[in-house]
């Protein structure tokens, strides 16, 4: 798949461990207020996924208000939490930020967490960019790749009541743009296991997978035993460390 350039104004549309493929999404026309989009976020908090098309439509408006919020205004931790929203930024220099809504999913899976990526240029301007994909994200660490601004996003969402997922996501930012589909994990841009823990070694650049047994049977859909690996970050690649 050939690597696409998302701009602020681009949503994806990514199903478990695929690459996310482009589409349009049209931007608020103007930029909420932190009370309004406090408010906005406050109500599709307290929806549930499929409720109605009203609430479908709410949500998918609270999103593009989102990222024309984001667009203009650096918000820290504490203003995130007074907006309602989950926030974590980059360890050291870096200068993306994911904050995230959320609201019920009506199932066993609990909470549904939704992303929205926040990122500088290197004139300072921002850009955000409220991706079409599903989990939260804990964790964002820096990857060395000389020439490259890549990140590793690291993430739980309850998956089912036999599964909790672990969510490893690879994102660019080019300049204006975001890269999505990096394709860091072979011919995919992320995993998304059941009951596995993903550890990251910041310093040797390694994404450690091991089962965790206090959530079930770790990868429990897959047809095949989980087997624990270490995957060493080279070259823009996760590869198997041998």
């Amino acid at each position: 798949m050939p690597k696409t350039l998302l701009h602020l104004a681009l949503a994806a549309a990514a199903g478990l461990a695929t690459p996310a493929a482009g589409r349009a999404q049209q931007p608020a026309k103007t930029c909420p207020t932190a009370a309004e989009l406090k408010k906005a976020l406050a109500l599709v908090n307290a929806g549930t996924e499929g409720e109605s098309n009203a609430f479908d439509s709410l949500t998918t408006a609270t999103a593009r208000q989102l990222v024309a919020y984001l667009k203009t205004h650096e918000v820290p931790a504490a203003a995130a939490k007074n907006l309602g929203l989950g926030y974590t930024a980059a360890a050291g220099a870096g200068h993306l930020k994911v904050f995230t809504y959320s609201y019920a999913s009506g199932g066993t899976r609990g909470t549904i967490h939704r992303p929205v990526l926040q990122w500088q240029n290197r004139a300072g301007q921002l850009f955000a960019y409220a991706a079409h994909d599903e989990g939260g994200v804990d964790e964002i660490h820096a990857l060395v790749s000389p020439g490259r601004t890549l990140y590793l996003l690291l993430g739980n969402e309850q998956g089912s009541t036999i599964c909790v997922r672990t969510i490893a996501r690879v994102v660019e930012v080019k300049g204006n743009f975001l890269v999505m589909d990096t394709n860091a994990f072979g011919k995919v841009s992320r995993l998304d296991l059941c009951n596995v823990n993903m550890r990251f070694d910041p310093r040797n650049q390694v994404l450690a997978l091991t089962g965790d047994s206090q959530f079930g049977l770790p990868d429990v859909y897959s047809t095949k035993p989980f087997k624990p690996s270490i995957l060493k970050f080279y070259r823009g690649h996760f590869v198997k460390n041998k």
